[in-house]
């Protein structure tokens, strides 16, 4: 009995570092804009967006709505297939120097934190409007807490949102992150007026939102893609 639970430990672990080590890897970064600077900071981070187009890199930004710090919040994105392509790719060529050099000397944006995360499923790379809820597993209950989070994935995407599932890295607290992505707000409300008549939601909404069962809520904010305002 004690070498068959020592190889579902050893197969539990083989399998979360092969995610990790393959899975999508995202880097986030929050920005708050310098008052009076809001138009300096726009062209900045566009023109970061756009120097990712040309050398390979995927970046979006984000422009929040709700959340801490209301709206002179920015985030930058970057996605890489996986850890090795971030180490292949992540600002290699020789443009950034000139980009990194000024967005440095920048006082439009000051920076307020950042993190890695590993996609936990299959994402599909657009710009969208994003409600995402960080959650702290309690104690004992990390793997109850992702079972339920897929559960709450597809009754959330029968409703038409696109929900991805994250795990927090470096400069985070392995938090777990679930994510509802949607195209306009139109499509948002419409998902969220279909989401509250459906039973199976409503059964296990208190699980999340009231008692709190499986994990704490660490965090919640909505952010747009600015690509969607362009």
């Amino acid at each position: 009995m004690k070498q068959i639970l020592l190889l579902a430990i050893f197969l539990t672990s083989l399998l979360a570092s092969f995610v990790y080590a393959t899975g999508e890897v995202g880097d986030l970064y929050f920005y708050k804009v310098t008052s009076g600077q809001e138009a300096q900071a726009q062209l900045l981070l566009a023109e970061g967006r756009a120097l990712g187009a040309e050398t390979g890199m995927v970046i979006i930004i984000h422009k929040q709505n709700f959340g801490d710090g209301g709206d002179s919040i920015f985030s930058w994105f970057e996605l890489y297939e996986n850890q090795l392509h971030r180490a292949e790719t992540q600002y290699k060529d020789s443009r950034w120097a000139a980009y990194l050099g000024k967005f440095y000397r920048s006082t439009a944006i000051t920076p307020v934190r950042s993190f890695t995360m590993t996609a936990l499923d299959e994402l599909v790379q657009a710009d969208y409007i994003v409600n995402s809820y960080i959650w702290d597993p309690k104690p004992g209950k990390y793997d109850e807490t992702l079972k339920a989070m897929y559960r709450t994935k597809a009754i959330f995407e029968k409703h038409g949102f696109q929900v991805d599932l994250w795990v927090h890295g470096a400069g985070s607290d392995q938090f777990l992150n679930f994510t509802m992505l949607s195209t306009s707000l139109i499509e948002q409300a419409k998902s969220m007026t279909s989401l509250a008549a459906d039973p199976d939601w409503l059964k296990l909404e208190p699980s999340w939102m009231k008692n709190e069962k499986y994990a704490r809520l660490v965090e919640n904010y909505q952010m747009t893609s600015t690509a969607l305002s362009d």
